[in-house]
């Protein structure tokens, strides 16, 4: 259903970073029942596509931000591969500027 709803939003479409961010959480959820490193693959590309699609001031930036540091950690649990676990830093960081201090969702992931 994921797949069908982002067919229904073209690259021009103002929520198609969500439905990326949904399809990725989903297949994300699949490699987590799997171990298939290629849904893994598949949820760090819809991530890094969603980022794109919320420049600087999107309010879902840093939501994306925090999708995409997740999977890359989670690749970096895998692969041991250091650059995955400094780029997923460096988006940890980036999310924590789009969150400032009295922000409600701060402190939890998501």
């Amino acid at each position: 259903m994921h797949r069908e709803a982002l067919s229904l939003r073209p690259l021009s479409h103002p929520y198609r970073s969500s439905s990326l961010g949904n399809l990725a959480v989903a297949v994300g959820t699949r490699f987590g029942q799997s171990a298939r490193i290629e849904d893994l693959e598949e949820a760090i590309s819809l991530n890094r596509e969603a980022v794109t699609l919320c420049p600087l001031g999107h309010p879902d930036r840093s939501t994306s931000l925090n999708n995409l540091a997740s999977d890359l950690g989670t690749l970096f649990d895998q692969s041991g591969r250091m650059e995955d676990l400094e780029e997923t830093i460096s988006l940890d960081r980036e999310a924590l500027t789009r969150r400032p201090l009295g922000h409600p969702y701060r402190s939890i992931p998501q």
